[in-house]
């Protein structure tokens, strides 16, 4: 895949998370009739064998900043390390549960501000405090906008 930006809005896992899940992964949809080749679960060890060319892959889901599971393992050794295995040059992840709707709106603002802020970085900042001045008190708190960091090349 040779493109800029990649997006994914969903539900993001932990090792462990589900059975015998022995890795990270992105709930996608699931089929009708699971196999081992489609089971609805794009693990890291399958990411990790993409062939990609993004700048930006955004992981609009849960704890994709988080480890592959091992012990003692390193955050951003799972998914993160899976992107810029199969060629992705920067990731936006969370270290966190995240809430869809504060997540939404962090990502699309991010990406609506990139030209007039002049880095995915200061856009990102744009995006955090929009999120904080949000008309719902609530998203003011920490939890809402702050479990987002990019990795790696940014620009």
């Amino acid at each position: 895949v040779d493109t800029r930006v990649i997006a994914f809005a969903t539900h993001g896992l932990v090792a462990g998370d589900i059975g015998e899940l022995g890795e990270p992964a992105l709930v996608l949809t699931p089929p009708d009739e699971s196999s081992k080749e489609d089971d609805g679960l794009l693990t890291a060890s399958e990411i990790a064998r993409l062939k990609l060319d993004a700048d930006l892959v955004i992981l609009s889901a849960c704890n994709t900043a988080a480890s592959d599971g091992t012990p003692g393992a390193a955050a951003l050794s799972g998914l993160t390390r899976s992107f810029f295995h199969a060629g992705a040059r920067g990731l936006l992840v969370s270290h966190w549960p995240v809430s869809s709707q504060a997540a939404a709106k962090l990502t699309t603002g991010m990406i609506s501000n990139v030209e007039s802020a002049g880095s995915r970085a200061a856009a990102l900042k744009v995006a955090m405090q929009a999120v904080q001045n949000d008309e719902q008190p609530v998203f003011a708190h920490p939890v809402f906008w702050a479990p987002f960091v990019l990795v790696g090349t940014g620009d």
